[in-house]
């Protein structure tokens, strides 16, 4: 057999190889979870809780990942590493994070080995300006309707501090006031009585939306609409049945003059 005929055979053999030992015939290919994540309000210079996506590599090579990069006022964490095999999925979380006010829209984008890249995930948010204090104690007086008296105290209810936890009060004619329930001050003068509560700019907090975690210390409350619902991984954010929607500032008011007294 002369080297000709070796030489033609050889390169039959590589090609039958390549083409039944899966040399030449794979790709990876990109799917997400979501092709979009929503967030609810959040006040300007706080962190959201993360909202999930997940990466799939639906293809039949592995996914080479050269970057992932996201826009201005949100954030990403993820476990994709560079390399991601057929079948496998990766987690990427992803928070907002304003530095300013307003609606805001953004992307995630991942730039990879798969048709189609680079791939994006939209994202959009509300950032809220955050509530503080005004350099003012609300107290409560026990005379009249209303009952309270505001008085400056630069002190304990420093103005611009931020408020942790800005509510409603309502008086029995009607009348409202703004105060941060976290934050209490001395009582009407300094004398001896029951002590007040910090007044406060607005009643803005931020908000969680669907499938956000929510129910742990330090969470947001859920958006209106949505109600904490606890499942065996933990409790997330859910669509609430009629007129069972929790919102961030309000579920408070209620107990709010008792809590003043």
């Amino acid at each position: 057999m002369n080297s000709k005929t070796l030489c033609i055979i050889a390169l039959v053999f590589l090609e039958t190889c390549a083409l039944s030992c899966g040399g030449g015939g794979g790709s990876p290919s990109v799917s997400f979870s979501a092709n979009s994540l929503t967030f609810g309000d959040e006040a300007e210079g706080s962190t959201s809780e993360p909202l999930l996506v997940t990466l799939t590599n639906t293809g039949t090579a592995p996914l080479t990942i050269t970057n992932v990069a996201v826009s201005a006022n949100f954030t990403e964490t993820n476990n994709c590493g560079s390399t991601l095999a057929a079948g496998a999925n990766c987690a990427i979380n992803v928070t907002l994070a304003p530095d300013t006010t307003g609606g805001l829209k953004g992307t995630v984008t991942f730039t990879d080995n798969a048709a189609g890249s680079p791939q994006t995930v939209s994202l959009s948010g509300t950032a809220v300006t955050p509530s503080t204090l005004t350099g003012y104690c609300i107290g409560y007086t026990g005379i009249g309707p209303c009952g309270v008296m505001t008085f400056q105290d630069l002190g304990d209810c420093r103005v611009g501090k931020p408020a942790v936890t800005p509510a409603v009060g309502t008086c029995i004619e009607g009348g409202e006031y703004i105060v941060d329930t976290s934050a209490r001050c001395p009582s009407i003068g300094g004398t001896r009585g029951p002590r007040g509560a910090c007044q406060a700019t607005s009643t803005v907090v931020s908000c969680s939306v669907q499938g956000q975690q929510c129910g742990a210390a330090g969470s947001s409350p859920c958006c209106s609409g949505f109600t904490c619902t606890a499942g065996t991984d933990g409790s997330f954010c859910q669509p609430a049945a009629a007129g069972s929607a929790r919102t961030g500032g309000t579920s408070r008011n209620s107990v709010l003059a008792d809590r003043l007294r």
